[in-house]
């Protein structure tokens, strides 16, 4: 399932201004491809990762996924986060040191219904 972001760009308001996170960023990552975003902190990658899993929305750009539009600011589509089948791991808080990775992750997933 490949994964497109065409031109996406996301801001932030703060005190009636706004503030870039994100800027025209494209990036093409076909099936079975990895990608690893890195950069300084502040630089956009939880940013960008967030409008990827429909936690925020795009002021420019589009994003799709297996070929399915998720997110176009030009037209106003919105996918909701829960619709995406994205999951998303936060780098900070969400896990639990005692734990291994896998067993991070397993403990998300043993609350899903089956």
């Amino acid at each position: 399932m490949s994964l497109v972001l065409q031109d996406v760009s996301v801001r932030y308001a703060r005190a009636a201004r706004e503030h870039p996170a994100v800027r025209q960023v494209s990036l093409r990552l076909g099936a079975g491809q990895i990608g690893v975003l890195i950069g300084p902190s502040g630089c956009g990658k939880t940013s960008l990762l967030r409008a990827v899993a429909g936690l925020e929305r795009l002021d420019e750009g589009r994003i799709e996924l297996g070929g399915q539009l998720l997110s176009d600011a030009g037209a106003g589509t919105h996918v909701a986060p829960e619709a995406r089948r994205i999951g998303m791991v936060f780098q900070d808080y969400a896990l639990f040191p005692r734990l291994s990775v896998a067993a991070n992750v397993a403990f998300g997933l043993d609350a899903l219904p089956r």
